[in-house]
């Protein structure tokens, strides 16, 4: 009877051992750095470098449809005022004699009040 308690006991001792290492003959996977740049939100400032080019686009801000102060063409001026608000004005006949003529001056929206001779109509001088 004491054989077969130590041929238990062995062969225990032997199933233990055999359970508690595990042997692989596969080699281990290499580890990788990951590198990347961690920004907090709160406190970001973007610098030159972090900054992309971009193509600068020059949007003309005033456009004259009659090309300058032409009374004998009806016309408007539109674009944008500098906090980018869109405006359009078109010239028009105040009365039977007296135009308004819209220009662009320096970008920006101008007026000019001119007598018509022959009188005024359709927003132009005759």
């Amino acid at each position: 009877m004491k054989k077969i308690l130590f041929l238990f006991f062995i062969l225990f001792i032997l199933f233990i051992y055999g359970c508690s290492k595990e042997e692989t003959t596969e080699e281990p996977m290499p580890i990788e750095k990951i590198t990347a740049k961690a920004y907090d939100v709160d406190k970001l400032e973007i610098t030159e470098d972090d900054e992309a080019e971009e193509e600068i686009v020059t949007v003309r801000l005033c456009h004259d449809t009659d090309n300058g102060m032409v009374r004998w063409a009806n016309g408007s001026v539109f674009g944008f005022y500098d906090n980018a608000k869109r405006f359009e004005l078109k010239d028009y006949c105040f009365d039977n004699n007296i135009l308004v003529e819209y220009y662009c001056e320096n970008e920006m929206p101008q007026n000019m009040t001119f007598i018509c001779t022959n009188g005024c109509k359709d927003n132009h001088c005759l």
